[in-house]
């Protein structure tokens, strides 16, 4: 399903002013948000904007300027993912689904097939595959190809012992997604076997979030805490200026990023995280 024109330039409009010189109305994230656990834009048609986080899930549909509760959205939300045509939801113990829509009902939190709390989600929505970082007498990596129907426990070979928050690449022709880590201190880490085994990322001495582009394979954005950003693997890397807590890319337009500042507000930027 294309997102439709109108939809796309209501989120567009929302920053443009900033591009033409006139000063907007600022945006701020919703009241106890201003540390989110995480934040995504909606593979849907008209492109949500979702941030969660110990007081639950929000929706903008309007590029931040106004925010509504989803569905269970006072229940804490600890990190996202979108595969199919839907979104998962880790509650930490328990998993819940979404339509990409965001504004229906959801589906009843049901406990996950393994042990532990998810404290971490990555998914590639073209190939159904999604990954979760699980704490269960340590850390460990779990691989889904159908969804979440089955998992399996990853080697993790060369990844850090405390990984942050992941992110998964849209494939580059035949080739698998490329698996991020954002690992604090230790760096970023990334894997291009589904995650049997990782080597660190040159360029990056802190990575404390990670976000990918779906239709943009080697472009990705890391918080350090300033928003750093490249669009070649991490062979060129770019300083935006802007310490922030959270990033997401739009999954069909990648020049669209939104990072959610330290002070608790919603920045926006049109060239792909470069500067907001």
């Amino acid at each position: 399903m294309r997102r439709s024109g109108c939809a796309l330039l209501v989120v567009l409009t929302a920053i443009a002013t900033v591009a033409c010189g006139v000063e907007p109305k600022p945006r701020e994230l919703p009241a106890g948000f201003a540390k989110p656990r995480f934040m995504m834009i909606s593979d849907e048609a008209q492109g949500p904007l979702l941030i969660g986080g110990d007081y639950g899930m929000q929706i903008s549909l309007d590029g931040g300027r106004t925010w509504q509760l989803t569905d269970n959205g006072s229940a804490p939300a600890v990190a996202a993912a979108a595969f199919g045509n839907e979104i998962l939801i880790s509650r930490g113990t328990t998993e819940q689904v979404y339509g990409y829509a965001l504004t229906s009902t959801a589906e009843p939190a049901t406990a996950w097939a393994f042990s532990g709390a998810v404290t971490a989600l990555a998914g590639s929505a073209r190939r159904d595959r999604v990954w979760a970082i699980t704490r269960s007498g340590g850390n460990r990596l779990m691989y889904s190809n159908d969804g979440g129907a089955y998992w399996w426990t990853m080697p993790a070979i060369g990844l850090c012992r405390h990984p942050l928050q992941l992110a998964a690449s849209g494939p580059k022709g035949v080739l698998a997604e490329r698996l991020w880590v954002a690992c604090g201190r230790d760096g970023l880490f990334a894997s291009d076997d589904l995650g049997v085994n990782f080597t660190r990322i040159a360029g990056i001495s802190n990575a404390v979030t990670v976000a990918a582009a779906r239709s943009r394979p080697g472009q990705i954005a890391v918080t350090t805490p300033q928003v750093v950003v490249t669009k070649d693997s991490g062979a060129t890397w770019y300083l935006s200026g802007l310490s922030a807590n959270a990033v997401a890319i739009d999954p069909r337009n990648p020049d669209l990023v939104f990072a959610a500042g330290l002070g608790g507000r919603l920045y926006a930027s049109l060239d792909g995280g470069k500067s907001f």
